[in-house]
């Protein structure tokens, strides 16, 4: 079945779609760029070049069609399919009698098709500049998906590589047709099927020997050959399992701006929908798979769970569902966390909080019911709030009763039923009616406590928890800020960092002392205050790490744009004024104490959620 072609041979006669269970196009400047360098090495070679073994090869193809049909779904080889059809509409912007492109009849994904059909019509136009033309459409289109960006962004890469950008190979308008020839004549393995579980199977052995895939394609691949082999209906079961992957490919390509994903890519979602939910009826190991990839990863897991089920419809059973209830999983991440967050931002403040706890239990509850209901988001978070108060003060016995206990208010959410039970125990463990740990008795008063016990920890030493940011976020709130241009400015490219107000590496003459040597006494004197409080809360401010590398060595005041940038309204109200060497140290602490008494006064004492 397997054949060996040109890729003009395989492109010619027929007709490409790409189905919507393949993910989208990918392809970024790491694979762009060697793909030009290939066309590079071959172009001007000579016939006794092409007389050597090192003929280019531009890949394997795995088709899937009906018998006597010239059109075909890409299993297999749509990126690079995709990419040099990209590359020729490329060409024919730029050299108008070069019309090879349309010998490719290519249907992306068909949430792509409008997108890709701008883009052309784009290049086919003559006139203006065509990079401020792309530049806009990114700019422009509210409804664009990933695959969509990065097609334009390919596109304007091949441009900028024909027009001598420095950093990329060096394109040639006058050598487009002899570039083209390389690729008609590549070669090319391909193997066509009729049959859409065969397929699937031979996508699964080719892709999982060597050739990377994602963990999520893997996992993907891996409940087709189970159907395939377990199945008494193989096609139409297969089917559903495809079904699934196109709505979580769409998905995931549309998720573009929603800030909430974060840095969260698709294979660590399917690892938290895995600890979370798995086939849907899951009740305890809330913790595995440990990781998005490798020994146990995701693929490892599911794996394992095939192998331990006991007949062929248990098998076929769990695949379909694991491949269902992840779409599902992608619809909450995607669509009903973002709308309940427009509702209450607790929503959205718990995954900044705590993402992959919060990740876990909001898969759980948004399959029961509604979480921003009867007060359970405003006791998950003030929970995890007085845990982490509790943890950092090192106040704590048995880090493993942490992890079960978790998992006991993982486990209250139960499958099919409502969010009572969950609301109860987590009530039961902060009024000590049930002990979430030993020595923690009054979840409440014990974090009360700690907090007073422990007030030199947030004067001299708040810069190394990680869930400082959280306080000052939630501060800024406190005090009128947006937190939608905070996310968005500060948290949705997870960008955040930490920035020293009065910077530690501020310099001499930033203190007013030009001579250090003449003044060691009074310089010394006032360096000493500062540093006993200038890793203290009171000196920190939310920022993110380009803005933190090019403010950190400056004075207060010069901070000042930034804060304001990110809509940090109370940090911009007090740092103004902070203009006064020798008041540093007394200004920092003025503000570490506005800020504990709103933790304090807002955040531990917040009782009235609990009764």
């Amino acid at each position: 079945m397997e054949q060996q072609k040109t890729f003009g041979e395989i492109i010619k006669p027929y007709s490409f779609t790409i189905p919507d269970y393949q993910r989208a196009y990918s392809w970024g400047e790491k694979q762009l760029i060697p793909f030009m360098n290939d066309i590079l090495e071959y172009y001007d070679r000579t016939d006794d070049d092409k007389s050597d073994d090192k003929n280019y090869y531009l890949g394997h193809y795995i088709l899937e069609g009906k018998i006597g049909s010239n059109e075909y779904e890409i299993i297999d080889g749509q990126q690079r399919i995709s990419t040099v059809y990209l590359f020729l509409l490329v060409c024919k912007h730029l050299k108008k009698d070069c019309e090879y492109y349309k010998q490719i009849n290519l249907s992306p994904v068909s949430y792509d098709k409008e997108g890709l059909n701008i883009i052309i019509n784009i290049l086919e136009a003559s006139g203006g500049n065509i990079n401020k033309k792309l530049t806009e459409l990114l700019d422009n289109t509210s409804t664009k998906t990933m695959s969509f960006i990065r097609m334009i962004e390919a596109v304007k890469l091949f441009i900028d590589a024909f027009s001598g950008e420095k950093k990329l190979p060096k394109l040639e308008i006058d050598k487009i047709d002899k570039y083209i020839d390389v690729i008609d004549k590549a070669h090319c393995s391909v193997a066509c099927y009729n049959d859409k579980a065969v397929a699937s199977q031979i996508f699964e052995l080719h892709n999982t020997r060597g050739i990377a895939l994602s963990e999520t394609e893997k996992v993907k691949a891996l409940l087709m050959k189970n159907v395939y082999i377990n199945s008494e209906n193989p096609n139409a079961e297969i089917e559903k399992i495809q079904n699934a992957f196109a709505g979580i490919f769409e998905m995931e390509e549309k998720a573009s701006d929603v800030w909430l994903r974060g840095d969260l890519s698709l294979d660590n979602i399917l690892m938290y929908h895995l600890q979370a939910v798995e086939d849907g009826y899951k009740n305890e190991n809330f913790s595995l798979p440990q990781w998005g990839a490798g020994d146990n990863g995701s693929f490892e897991y599911v794996k394992k769970a095939l192998l331990e089920k006991r007949d062929k419809s248990e098998i076929v059973n769990y695949a379909i569902n694991v491949a269902e209830q992840f779409e599902k999983s992608m619809d909450i991440l995607v669509n009903k966390i973002p709308k309940a967050d427009s509702e209450n931002h607790l929503i959205g403040d718990v995954l900044l909080l705590d993402k992959s706890r919060s990740i876990i239990f909001l898969l759980r509850a948004f399959r029961s019911g509604n979480p921003i209901e009867n007060k359970l988001i405003e006791r998950w978070e003030n929970f995890l709030i007085c845990y982490e108060i509790i943890y950092w003060n090192g106040y704590y016995y048995n880090a493993k009763a942490y992890r079960s206990k978790f998992q006991s208010i993982y486990k209250s959410i139960e499958n099919g039923s409502n969010l009572t039970k969950c609301n109860d125990l987590l009530s039961r463990f902060y009024k000590g009616e049930k002990n979430f740990s030993y020595h923690w008795e009054h979840l409440g008063n014990n974090t009360n406590k700690l907090f007073e016990v422990e007030k030199k920890k947030w004067i001299k030493h708040a810069y190394g928890w990680n869930k400082t940011a959280y306080f000052l976020y939630k501060y800024e709130i406190e005090h009128g800020a947006n937190y939608q241009i905070i996310r968005k400015k500060i948290y949705k490219n997870d960008s955040i960092s930490i920035d020293h107000i009065v910077a530690r590496s501020i310099e001499w003459k930033d203190l007013g002392i030009e001579n250090y040597s003449e003044n060691k006494e009074q310089a010394d004197v006032i360096w000493k205050e500062i540093t006993s409080v200038i890793n203290g809360i009171g000196n920190l401010s939310l920022s993110t790490s380009s803005a933190n590398s090019s403010d950190s060595n400056g004075l207060p005041s010069k901070h000042l744009n930034s804060f304001e940038k990110f809509g940090l309204v109370k940090t911009v109200e007090q740092v103004k004024f902070w203009n006064k060497p020798e008041e540093f140290a007394s200004k920092i602490s003025e503000r570490s104490e506005s800020i504990r008494t709103f933790i304090n006064d807002k955040i531990i004492n917040k009782k009235d959620i609990w009764n």
